[in-house]
């Protein structure tokens, strides 16, 4: 029996998919609650649990040979931390702690980009800062203090390896997370749009599930893989989801300060509303932040190669248009 907890997130139900595909349907789904129809087809179990109820993970993770998790708190901005800390540190205590319990083979770890920190010449590869204070932004420090339970644990006889996802984007996002949300806007939008002088690395959720399922194959125990895309900048994006959209967007740029300025303003924005935030201030800096992800150690060491970004883009759009005219 194979675990992947958080199995209805994005990465989550594309893995478990990916999975199944393979031959692996032996398969034990943990969520913490919500529909499930979009995973049901795949697994044989579907277990409801909170990650921070150390009994009921332990229950979860009993009987299984291999566990990916996947169960976190995504959070760019500053609030929540002590929930952030208790799911995607204390989470992943209790997982490490299970796993070791009931002699699982292996751990997969679905850690985050924002674990990592950039070297003094703005590069990022696999090697860890264990100092958590140089961490400025909390979710980025509690990813960081989660991946080092993990190799600690590999001191004490646990194999497991991570990775380390950078922008995930693609389609079968039925939870609509960020980038989702991104999507949604200009797939509804018209007429001018405003963007800034930002880009990221982003990966296609597929990808995301395909480095991680090789990295569970073929990963040393210990180690950490990153799993990028390719940099693309914002603009890119708007206008190439107008492209598929069938519009002709009016792109405007927006002066960096005044960027940096809407970006403190909308936590209260999008709080009142209840929508799930497009841009924060922890967005912003990260796509202003001029850094070159190295996706080297995957390429070389698993034989992962991930697909172009305007191919996600327009798999992305068709997705959204699909799952629209379904509702």
């Amino acid at each position: 029996m194979i675990l992947v907890t958080g199995a209805r997130g994005h990465i989550g139900n594309v893995l478990v998919k990916l999975l199944y595909e393979k031959g692996h349907t032996d398969l034990r789904a943990m969520i913490q609650g919500g529909s499930t129809d979009h995973i049901e087809r795949y697994v044989k179990e579907i277990v409801r649990c909170d990650i921070r109820d150390k009994e009921a993970v332990s229950e979860a993770v009993r009987g299984c040979s291999d566990v990916f998790h996947l169960a976190a708190l995504i959070n760019l901005s500053s609030r929540n931390k002590q929930r952030l800390h208790d799911i995607n540190v204390g989470g992943v205590e209790n997982i490490v702690s299970a796993c070791l319990e009931h002699g699982v083979k292996r751990l997969v770890h679905v850690s985050s980009i924002h674990a990592l920190s950039p070297s003094p010449d703005r590069r990022v590869d696999e090697a860890i800062d264990k100092n958590i204070g140089h961490r400025g932004d909390e979710y980025g420090r509690t990813k960081l203090e989660g991946t080092l339970k993990v190799l600690a644990a590999c001191e004490e006889g646990l194999d497991a390896v991570v990775v380390f996802p950078t922008g995930v984007i693609g389609p079968d996002d039925y939870r609509s997370s960020m980038a989702g949300a991104m999507f949604n806007k200009y797939i509804k939008a018209r007429g001018f749009q405003f963007y800034f002088d930002g880009q990221y690395d982003f990966v296609d959720v597929r990808d995301v599930a395909d480095g991680t399922f090789r990295a569970w194959q073929q990963g040393e125990k210990g180690e950490g893989y990153i799993i990028t895309g390719e940099p693309y900048s914002i603009r890119n994006i708007i206008y190439q989801i107008g492209q598929c959209c069938g519009k002709e967007f009016r792109l405007l740029r927006v002066p960096t300060p005044l960027v940096k300025l809407f970006a403190r303003m909308t936590p209260l924005y999008y709080a009142l509303l209840r929508k799930t935030p497009v841009i924060t201030k922890e967005t912003v800096d990260v796509m202003l932040s001029g850094v070159k992800i190295s996706g080297e150690k995957a390429r070389n060491m698993l034989g992962f190669s991930p697909r172009p970004v305007t191919e996600t883009i327009i798999d992305t759009v068709e997705w959204y248009k699909e799952a629209k005219k379904a509702r």
